[in-house]
Order: structure tokens, then C-alpha cells, then sequence
């Protein structure tokens, strides 16, 4: 199947991101015809662009709470595509400023879908989180309209256009997550704190995510949202490992570290659900994804569907990351960091 965009102009709205700018990164190698970048991020604009280097790629300073900063993208590039990764990701971040969370989550994807039906942009993915579902949070509850929003375009929008979404858990080594907030504390020698060491998560590594939204968008009639397959890690097994692998290829021993189990704050699960009840039942596989299609009527538009029979998709129900897999997820991490490290400790093949 050639890859839908090819030759295609592709906005990336919060592009600057570990998700926005991975996706850049691979439509850019995918052979894109441009990819346009709109983020609030000046600085952050200015070195992607410096390390990407691509003239294919354009970088517009902006933000999806206003309206014509937005517009003006339109105006100005023809969009064959749109990714809506721009967001508030932090759980925390958000309790803290809901009516932020709710300005650019909630009013922001309608911004961004208002202006894809009005220009007629045959497609649009919004990014969602594993939060969205039976939402415990702002962020939650945020992304969970989000989601609404984007799928109900379909029913207002021209007949060519496609409105879907991309759900998944946690991204290692992205910004504000546990890896990078765990490894800056480690090296900082500052405490190291966890919330509760039974709690589970999904995860996985920013590329794998990137390459499932891509190959997603080959797929997508409109109405569907895709979760792609992740394995899980509990945080117990993470500390573990940072203590007993990691805390020595940096130079410590683990008794120089000090651990602090704080419980649960405000807002977070124990363990996190990426399905409801009613999502099982429209659950299909395709291409080493699930789809939750909108009714089970549409199910032969897709090319090597199946049906697939899951009563629950929650992260303390599937496999777990090994501790040589946590560890490989954090060493990675560190290797992209400018610390000073040297490899020869970091290196991967000294994983056991």
C-alpha cells in the first residue's frame, strides 16, 4: 500500500513536541510534499528546523486558543492533512488551570476542526490519551472532548472529509514524563518520588507511537478511533530498576539516593483503562492496531480487518516491560541527554 502521504502538505498543530515533532521527522523521510509546523514554541521552532533541515519544512508561531493565527495557516497553505497533537498533557498542570486545559484541549480541537471544514481539508487525526477514557481528570475529561469534537465533525462536515482520532498511553522519554521527571531528579541528586509503586501505566517509545499514526492515516474512512498495542510497566518495577541498574552506570550507588512514596494525587488512577465497555463491542484489528469503528456495519470498507474479541483493554491486564525493557526505555533516554555521559557507560549493549 503506498503510504496516503506521500507528496501530501501535512499541518502538525503543537509540532514542536515529542509526538508533533517525531511526526514531522517521519513524513519528512515518508516523502512528504511539505509539512507545516504550528506551535507556540519560537524557540523550539527555530531548532527543528536547524536539526531537521529539510526546506519542506515550514514553521508557523501560533496558538489553537486564537482564531486568527489559525486561519492564517489556512490562507496561506494548502492542507491535505492535519495531526492535532497540541494539547495540556499534564495531569497535574491541569487540575491546577482547568479553564486553561479547557481553552486550549476543548476549544482548541474545535478551532482546529472548524477551520479544516471551512478550508476542506480531506483529513484530520487528533492525538488523544489513554485519559480520555471513563476521564478521572481535567486532562481526562478534556481530551475525552476532544475526542467528541473530532469524531462529530463527520456529521457536518463536506463529504470528502474524514475526522479520526489515536489513542494511546504514555510516550517514554517525552516531555514532562516519567523517565525524563525520575532522571533529572536522579542526576540532580534531588529525591526521587513516586506516587504509589503499584500503579501501572501503558507506554511506549515516541518512533513505534509515530509510525502507528502515520500507517493509521492509510486506513481512516472517518469515525474511527485507533489504539495502537503497547505493553504496560508498573512504577515499583521502574524505581527498582533506576536503583539497581541505572543509579550506577551514572556514577552513584543506591544508597545515596532517597525515595519518597507521596500516594495518589489528585486526579490519577491506580491503573489506566484504554477501552470502555461499549468500545468492545465495536473493537476490530487491523494492521497491529485495534479500531473502535463507529458501528459494525462500516467494518468491510477496510481492507484485512478482523473482528477482535477483548472484554477489557486496562494497563494491570497486559504484559508488563521486563526490567531489561524498562531499562533499555531509560538508557535511551539518557543517550539523548547532553549531561556529559559517556557512552561507554550508557551503551545498550551493557544492558543485561
Amino acid at each position: 500500500m503506498k503510504g496516503e502521504i506521500v507528496g501530501k502538505t501535512i499541518l502538525i498543530t503543537g509540532g514542536t513536541g515529542s509526538i508533533g515533532s517525531e511526526i514531522a521527522k517521519q513524513a519528512l523521510i515518508d516523502k512528504v510534499k511539505k509539512v507545516v509546523i504550528f506551535s507556540r514554541d519560537d524557540i523550539e521552532q527555530f531548532l527543528l528546523k536547524d536539526k531537521l533541515s529539510d526546506r519542506r519544512l515550514q514553521t508557523v508561531v501560533g496558538d489553537v486558543k486564537d482564531i486568527p493565527s489559525i486561519e492564517q495557516v489556512f490562507k496561506t497553505y494548502d492542507i491535505d492533512i492535519i495531526y492535532h497533537a497540541a494539547a495540556m498533557k499534564h495531569v497535574v498542570m491541569c487540575e491546577n488551570f482547568p479553564i486553561e486545559a479547557v481553552k486550549t484541549n476543548v476549544l482548541g480541537t474545535q478551532n482546529i476542526v472548524d477551520m479544516a471544514i471551512k478550508y476542506g481539508v480531506p483529513k484530520m487525526i487528533t492525538i488523544s490519551t489513554d485519559k480520555a477514557v471513563y476521564p478521572a481528570n481535567v486532562m481526562g475529561a478534556a481530551k475525552f472532548l476532544a475526542e467528541r469534537i473530532t469524531l462529530n465533525a463527520n456529521t457536518i462536515s463536506k463529504d470528502h472529509q474524514i475526522f479520526s482520532c489515536v489513542r494511546f498511553g504514555n510516550v517514554a522519554g517525552s516531555r514532562g514524563s516519567v523517565i525524563p521527571v525520575l532522571m533529572e531528579n536522579l542526576m540532580n541528586r534531588k529525591c526521587l518520588e513516586i506516587t504509589d509503586r503499584e500503579v501501572t501505566r501503558f507506554i511506549m517509545e515516541i518512533p513505534d507511537a509515530v509510525k502507528l499514526i502515520i500507517k493509521s492515516t492509510d486506513y481512516v474512512k472517518g469515525g474511527e478511533i485507533f489504539i495502537l498495542k503497547m505493553k504496560a510497566f508498573k512504577l515499583g518495577d521502574m524505581l527498582d530498576v533506576i536503583l539497581n541498574r541505572i543509579v550506577t552506570r551514572l556514577g552513584m550507588t543506591k544508597e545515596q539516593i532517597n525515595v519518597k512514596e507521596i500516594g495518589l494525587v489528585s486526579g490519577e488512577k491506580l491503573h489506566e483503562s484504554i477501552l470502555t465497555d461499549g468500545e468492545c463491542n465495536r473493537l476490530y484489528k487491523i494492521d497491529n492496531m485495534f479500531v473502535i469503528l463507529p458501528d459494525h456495519g462500516c467494518a468491510d470498507k477496510y481492507p484485512g480487518i478482523s473482528n477482535e474479541n477483548l472484554a477489557k483493554y486496562c494497563s494491570n491486564n497486559v504484559e508488563l516491560l521486563s526490567p531489561v525493557e524498562i531499562e533499555n526505555m531509560i538508557v535511551k533516554y539518557l543517550n539523548t541527554l547532553r549531561f556529559g555521559l559517556t557512552k561507554a557507560n550508557l551503551d545498550l549493549k551493557n544492558a543485561n
